[in-house]
């Protein structure tokens, strides 16, 4: 039986807040004062939903879909266990209980690729209007946590994992005309999982302690934005008669 009663919840973008400053994502454990959401890529979210759709129906034909092809991955099909519909879905996701922490780290994938040997590979939809691809230190985060936990339920995992980016084409286009055109192209990122297990560690231990962070010992270079507006409202709190 654990030493903690209550099971603790930590989604990869938890984890994510926990690296970027963990007296805010203390604060959102233990009194919910969550940072303001940014603006929903409703566009991006559009095109992650239709590319599912038509994964899927290469899946139901065995076959890999043209962009996986076109880039020279062999050896492998889309992934189509039972569990998929889980792993994809943002409020389940895959999960992994740690027994001796009582706490569960989980995240959704976009799609999986499985290869001849059994090892799983994760594939992550992009789609952007920027000029040039570029791999964020947190898309590279994402795929490491996601491949950690596959690890950690006992799947054998591929050692690379695969963005697919849909790029909107602008050069040599002369208007929208209700239509959008992408291009495609896969890049690989190599995985490493080293650092997720003790990050995992370290933010369940500060989840469980009722102290939070120092101020000024946060955040990049000990600074945070976000922690600071909060602690400047607590200094100033607004009048009853105050008009806006």
């Amino acid at each position: 039986m654990s030493k903690f009663p209550n099971t603790l919840k930590i989604s990869r973008s938890g984890l994510k807040l926990f690296l970027e400053c963990p007296r805010c994502f203390w604060l959102d454990v233990h009194h919910r004062v969550k940072r303001p959401p940014g603006y929903p890529f409703t566009l991006s979210i559009a095109v992650d939903y239709l590319v599912k759709k038509e994964f899927d129906t290469y899946r139901e034909k065995g076959t890999l879909p043209p962009v996986l092809k076109k880039y020279g991955i062999k050896n492998a099909k889309l992934y189509n266990g039972e569990e998929l519909s889980e792993w994809r879905n943002n409020f389940k996701g895959i999960a992994y209980f740690d027994e001796d922490l009582n706490a569960i780290l989980y995240g959704a994938v976009d799609d999986v690729l499985q290869f001849d040997d059994g090892s799983l590979g994760v594939i992550d939809y992009k789609s952007s209007g920027a000029k040039e691809i570029t791999i964020y230190d947190d898309y590279q985060k994402q795929m490491d946590v996601y491949n950690y936990i596959l690890r950690q339920k006992g799947f054998e995992t591929y050692p690379e994992a695969f963005f697919v980016f849909y790029k909107v084409m602008k050069e040599g286009e002369t208007g929208f005309a209700n239509a959008l055109k992408f291009t495609e192209e896969v890049r690989p990122v190599k995985v490493n999982m080293d650092w997720v297990g003790p990050t995992f560690e370290k933010a369940v231990e500060l989840a469980r302690s009722e102290n939070s962070p120092a101020s000024g010992m946060t955040g990049k270079n000990g600074h945070c934005d976000h922690c600071h507006y909060v602690s400047m409202v607590n200094q100033h709190p607004f009048g009853e008669d105050l008009n806006i």
